[in-house]
């Protein structure tokens, strides 16, 4: 029994360990982002159309969504529309923090919790 909780101390560290590369490969692909819902009078009068909230750091990682290059304040801005109509959704960057926080912390508890219960056993054990 302290062999398996030892080994899911193990697991729990490497674990702990895991979410700082996965939160700095999706750090990496962020982007301040502006959604654009684009409409038949806009494409008519060359207007870019009509923003959706303000510029957030999502991930988006089709090309096709984007509208361009980005501005002189380095925004860029993405198609609501292409984005409805092939059912992507864009990740913020701010819910992969959240997520990655609360795994450290899960795992950081479970690596303590299940490393003194594999020590405290080993010491009942002699």
């Amino acid at each position: 029994m302290k062999r398996a909780f030892l080994i899911l101390a193990v697991l729990s560290v490497l674990g702990f360990v895991a979410t700082f590369p996965f939160q700095s490969v999706y750090a990496g692909k962020a982007k301040m982002i502006q959604r654009i819902e684009r409409s038949a009078s806009a494409d008519m009068f060359g207007d870019e159309g009509t923003p959706i909230g303000q510029p957030t750091m999502l991930i988006i990682e089709d090309p096709k969504a984007f509208i361009g290059g980005p501005d002189e304040k380095g925004v860029y801005k993405v198609d609501e529309g292409y984005l409805k109509a092939n059912s992507i959704y864009p990740r913020q960057l701010k819910t992969i923090d959240f997520v990655a926080s609360m795994a450290r912390i899960g795992f950081g508890i479970a690596a303590v919790v299940l490393g003194l219960l594999s020590w405290q056993l080993k010491a009942k054990s002699k």
